[in-house]
């Protein structure tokens, strides 16, 4: 019923009724709503978003801060209204009593170790005798329960115990992960890196761990940008103490293992960071300590970590030919490393591809600043331009030949072959982007790329992209078909949108491969000579010219 009007009270005076389920922006502006769904009509007038939501309020919240929840306190018919000052001086949030959480106890549970199966066996056989003679189970309903007293569960890795474990388990779940380009395989960083923590004296490469997946976390959360660089700072602090009693001379009879474990992550660190030319200082640092270590022959060395040794050797490897062979700089692991690989020809889950590939693109890299610095003759570099491409043609992964149980990894390591013919016909047959077969190659190139993309598959395929990105033509850029929209799509637009995608797909610096890429395409297009023409006249072939002044410490891995 609603109120009535005083005597002599007008309508400039008399009391507004407020609303209860007005708009947010309405209440934000002090006026009263008309209620109206969806829109107020102020709102409306003004142009302005009307709010509708619905905001939730906790009185907790209002009382650690000292001010009145809701109208309590302000209206009331028993009392008077309380002055402003009586929430002010309310107590601090400090010594407000918080819930306290309940004493959870021991839980019993059904059937928890096999000893449970074979009394509950014997109990109900024994009951089942009874009422077999007796007719009653009485006997069983009086029966006591054994219980057992589980035991904490003992933890794994000892070592873990007061580190963050959120950095580990976004290793674990989110990195891991992005190293392989296998659906079967495990990554060779959590098989071989995580039992590791269960042994004591690792807490330095634990450190190196956090300190990557911080960096990483940085990505997409600016927040772990001081945690990744105080871990980062603890692990080079230790590095270097560790390089120091390595060069004593109590040392000569061992060399410490975890030195190069620990520059594995911090060279994946810098990768990630900023991919310059810090990367590469680990990578040659590393060199220099596998041939002493190699020259030791130390036993504490020859323990090798269950492997891991060794797969820091091939990362530091594969990283230094696959990434320094874009800008024509001499390989430091060269093709005498991978002769004496095992398995040649198996391929590698990390990799994404066989050492007998990375072999046969070193073996390129090399004839070519050969031939760049007119060492070879004619007839050589013929020879071996034909037989690294007959090399290559063997290597040939068929569509028949794909497993379906780990297509992708077959599917990767043809991608990757593929790459190295095109960068072979690219640096020794001086091939254009408008060669036609360059061409076709750059084609089966970007569609197998945006085929694993799909899968959500981008481990190692920076390489494939970089190499079919750089030899786009700009007056001639071959469309394609895209298979979801049945449009023809422009390569480069192509290239940068499958590189957005990969960015989260994987491990290695799309940021920095896609400004070298976007630069090889401005010095393109500021050519106006025909890119043949301009390799006759000036006797370099077109990669040389575009490609490798620009691909300088990119990691391509």
């Amino acid at each position: 019923m609603p109120r009535r009007r005083a005597s002599g009270q007008t309508d400039s005076n008399r009391i507004k009724q407020r609303v209860r389920t007005g708009c947010k922006t309405c209440r934000t502006r002090r006026v009263k709503c008309d209620e109206t769904k969806p829109q107020c009509r102020n709102c409306l007038q003004r142009g302005l978003a009307c709010d509708n939501s619905v905001q939730l309020k906790w009185e907790q919240e209002f009382a650690d801060r000292g001010l009145a929840f809701g109208r309590e306190g302000r209206w009331s018919k028993s009392q008077k209204p309380q002055s402003e000052a009586s929430y002010t001086n309310a107590e601090p949030a400090s010594v407000v009593e918080r819930c306290s959480f309940p004493f959870i106890q021991v839980h019993l549970f059904i059937n928890f170790g096999y000893w449970d199966f074979d009394n509950r066996f014997e109990a109900g056989r024994e009951c089942g005798d009874m009422l077999d003679v007796e007719g009653t189970s009485e006997e069983c309903e009086s029966a006591q329960v054994v219980t057992w007293p589980i035991s904490p569960t003992p933890c794994a890795y000892p070592s873990l115990a007061n580190i963050d474990s959120h950095l580990l388990d976004y290793f674990l779940i989110r990195l891991c992960p992005l190293t392989t380009s296998s659906r079967l395989t495990p990554s060779p960083f959590a098989q071989l890196v995580i039992p590791l923590f269960s042994i004591p004296g690792q807490d330095d490469i634990l450190r190196a761990v956090l300190a990557l997946s911080a960096r990483h976390r940085c990505i997409g959360d600016l927040q772990w940008s001081r945690s990744a660089m105080n871990l980062k700072g603890e692990v080079i602090t230790s590095l270097r103490k560790r390089l120091l009693s390595a060069e004593t001379p109590e040392s000569d009879s061992s060399w410490d293992p975890q030195i190069l474990v620990i520059m594995m992550f911090l060279c994946l660190y810098e990768i990630v960071d900023n991919c310059d030319h810090r990367w590469v200082i680990h990578l040659r640092a590393s060199k220099e300590i596998i041939q002493r270590s190699r020259q030791l022959k130390a036993t504490h060395f020859g323990k090798d970590f269950g492997g891991l040794t060794a797969f820091t050797e091939r990362f530091f490897a594969f990283q230094d030919v696959i990434s320094r062979t874009a800008c024509g700089n001499s390989a430091l692991f060269g093709v005498e490393y991978w002769a004496d690989a095992d398995q040649p020809g198996h391929i590698d889950s990390w990799m994404g591809c066989s050492p007998d590939l990375v072999s046969i693109l070193c073996r390129i890299a090399e004839v070519s600043r050969l031939k760049t610095g007119d060492d070879i003759s004619a007839d050589f570099l013929e020879r071996e331009s034909a037989e690294l491409e007959q090399r290559l043609e063997a290597m040939q992964v068929r569509t028949d030949d794909r497993s379906s149980d780990d297509d992708a990894l077959l599917l990767a390591a043809e991608l990757k072959r593929k790459s190295v013919l095109l960068y072979h016909h690219c640096v020794l047959y001086d091939a254009c982007p408008s060669t036609p077969f360059v061409c076709q190659l750059k084609r089966d190139i970007l569609e197998g790329i945006c085929e694993l993309v799909e899968a959500g598959l981008a481990a190692g395929l920076a390489f494939p992209i970089f190499v079919a990105a750089v030899e786009l033509h700009p007056t001639d850029d071959q469309e394609f078909l895209d298979k979801r929209t049945g449009e023809l799509v422009c390569g480069r637009r192509l290239v940068l949108e499958t590189l957005e995608v990969m960015a989260k797909l994987s491990l290695s610096n799309i940021s920095r491969t896609r400004a070298v890429i976007q630069k090889v395409w401005r010095m393109r297009d500021m050519a106006l000579e025909d890119c043949h023409s301009l390799s006759l006249r000036t006797g370099v072939n077109d990669w040389s010219i575009f490609v490798g002044p620009y691909s300088a410490n990119i990691s391509l891995s």
